[in-house]
């Protein structure tokens, strides 16, 4: 299978914003449930607003595309070796260059690994 370059370069940043991602579910989180605009004792309306509600539905929607990328990434993960999954760790979720990760890897080992996440990736996201 052939990634074309469009969905290459975005599995790849969805890659490399692995633990990015994590911390904005626990962000969002937070800002949806503590975070809110400054009241100046004016009105807003005329109805009765449900805030427990539409707080809940704003964590739903915006955790629900970092859930989708994050279970994506643990899944094209998931086949791996551990030495393989040390060596995508390295790689994409803390920015170090193939070349300089010390693993007991030859160069097309590494190249292959990294073909392998990148598509399983890409399937798991639907792209």
């Amino acid at each position: 299978m052939f990634l074309p370059p469009d969905i290459y370069f975005r599995v790849v940043n969805i890659a490399e914003s692995y633990y990015v991602l994590l911390k904005r579910l626990k962000k969002i989180e937070s800002y949806v449930l503590y975070g809110t605009a400054p009241k100046d004792g004016q009105p807003r309306g005329n109805q009765i607003s449900d805030t427990t509600s539409s707080k809940a539905e704003k964590i739903m929607s915006r955790q629900a595309e970092c859930k989708r990328k994050i279970e994506a990434i643990e899944l094209a993960q998931k086949p791996l070796g551990p030495l393989y999954k040390e060596f995508i760790k390295l790689n994409f979720f803390e920015h170090r260059k193939a070349e300089e990760i010390e693993l007991p890897m030859s160069s097309e080992d590494k190249r292959d690994v990294r073909k392998f996440f990148l598509k399983k990736l890409a399937q798991n996201l639907n792209e």
